[in-house]
């Protein structure tokens, strides 16, 4: 780390010493340190990070998102929950969630529908991830500034 580049561009010391090219030496400034040359290798280009379609769903608030496939459900006047099924139905307990084509029943903790009945799915509520005061990314998602400066957001936690 922070090595020093020898000036014929080949050979290379550690940081903190000086190339004596003549010697075929690393030296410190106050002699203590005396190592060979070390041979530089070439880099290798970096192959840049495939982009990630993230897909969502934007909640009627315009802030919140829920992952593609999910459905917003508006667990009070600013706060949205993501139930993790296609076009479902919100139960008003703000809690809970149906499959589509059912309803909630409350009172027995069941979707009903004509077929029958099973248990609603529960609701995690949306947590935006701050990236600064006016960018956020969903719940679950990382943060990363992008080469333009802007903020993008990674479907990844941490």
């Amino acid at each position: 780390p922070q090595a020093s580049c020898c000036a014929d561009k080949v050979h290379c010391c550690p940081h903190d010493t000086v190339c004596d090219l003549t010697r075929g030496r690393c030296v410190s400034p106050t002699g203590d340190t005396d190592v060979p040359l070390s041979t530089a290798f070439p880099a290798w280009k970096r192959q840049p990070p495939a982009p990630v379609a993230l897909r969502q769903v934007l909640c009627p608030d315009g802030r919140s998102a829920c992952p593609d496939g999910a459905t917003c459900c508006q667990l009070s006047p600013t706060h949205y929950g993501c139930c993790p099924l296609q076009n479902a139905v919100c139960c008003s307990d703000g809690q809970h969630c149906c499959p589509q084509g059912t309803t909630c029943d409350l009172v027995h903790s069941t979707c009903t529908s004509l077929g029958g009945s099973a248990p609603p799915a529960a609701l995690p509520t949306v947590r935006d991830v701050k990236c600064d005061e006016e960018t956020s990314c969903p719940n679950g998602n990382t943060c990363c500034r992008l080469s333009s400066g802007a903020w993008g957001c990674c479907p990844l936690e941490q």
